[in-house]
């Protein structure tokens, strides 16, 4: 499969797996400099594609500043 079904597979971004294929977390082909990475189903069911989806969806998702204490800009219109 392509790195887009993997990625739907996999429930990540299509950018984060092939982040992940090129730190080698996950072994993937890619057999053309312009062509497509080539995913075999069982390497998406390997321990490290489970590592890999626990650590994207564990991720803490709070934003850096809550909104209440974000500072406002006011720009002149002049």
């Amino acid at each position: 499969m392509n790195l887009t079904e993997a990625a739907q597979q996999l429930g990540i971004s299509p950018r984060t797996l092939r982040l992940a294929v090129e730190r080698g977390e996950i072994q993937a082909q890619h057999p053309l400099a312009d062509g497509p990475w080539v995913f075999h189903r069982d390497t998406l069911q390997t321990a490290a594609a489970a590592t890999l989806i626990e650590r994207v969806t564990s991720r803490n998702r709070q934003p850096a500043v809550p909104n209440t204490e974000q500072a406002t800009f006011e720009f002149s219109s002049t």
